[in-house]
């Protein structure tokens, strides 16, 4: 009888022990992405991996290593506030107020996201099986917006300014700010007679659009425009815009 107790109580894994591993599993995933150990991250991950990003949805890791490298170079500043961790059997589940800053000049980004954690005990670890972030609002984001409007004959094709504003977002993304950038939008006839397109710009503020605008990569982007495009822009109205 006291021998079976005792061999009972080896096995008996002490929970507050095993909530404190998976919240060090976490921990050490985003020590090796604030370093850009690009080796390191995919050893505190399951191998069937996944997560859901503000949009983006990684279906494996590989896919979060590829994304993280547009901020290699960048000086990261993480901080996790577990809100919440717990762990039956060989699964957990963790709560995570994150709160990050990543610098890499001139681009200066910042989130701050609530985040849920699914973690599997693998071969006596615990690895990030999927996780699920949720951006919250972002005290520095003002709605500034740069807003285009302008007449396209009918008949002629905007793809050609489709596709300059997607090499223009794909610089802007390139800096970090993959939530900035331009979208095409077709105005209501009923609204106005005068315009039948506009282009609206999502900037947070002032100071991320001086950033972004005077960048090489938007630069680089926006120098080569075809004259379809130019044609189309020739007689825009163009306002800045912001929350009072």
């Amino acid at each position: 009888m006291a021998l079976s107790a005792m061999l009972f109580a080896c096995q008996t894994t002490d929970p507050s022990e095993e909530k404190a591993n998976v919240e060090a599993a976490i921990t050490g995933f985003y020590d090796a992405v604030e370093a850009f150990d690009f080796e390191a991250i995919p050893t505190f991950c399951t191998e069937d991996f996944g997560a859901y990003e503000e949009g983006f949805t990684y279906s494996d890791i590989k896919g979060f290593v590829e994304a993280l490298k547009s901020f290699e170079g960048a000086t990261g500043d993480i901080k996790l506030d577990f809100v919440k961790t717990e762990v039956s059997g060989n699964m957990a589940f963790s709560i995570v107020k994150f709160d990050a800053r990543f610098f890499k000049a001139p681009a200066k980004i910042h989130y701050i996201t609530y985040e849920n954690y699914i973690l599997k005990k693998v071969n006596g670890n615990w690895l990030i099986h999927y996780f699920h972030s949720t951006h919250l609002p972002d005290p520095a984001d003002t709605g500034y917006s740069s807003i285009h409007l302008f007449k396209v004959p009918q008949g002629q094709s905007i793809s050609g300014l489709k596709d300059y504003l997607n090499r223009v977002n794909d610089a802007i993304a390139s800096l970090g700010y993959a939530d900035c950038g331009y979208k095409v939008l077709t105005v209501n006839p009923e609204s106005n007679q005068n315009y039948n397109y506009a282009v609206l710009g999502k900037w947070k503020n002032q100071e991320t659009y001086k950033i972004i605008h005077e960048s090489a990569a938007y630069k680089k982007a926006s120098a080569k425009v075809d004259d379809s495009v130019e044609k189309i822009l020739q007689n825009q109205i163009y306002v800045q815009a912001q929350e009072k």
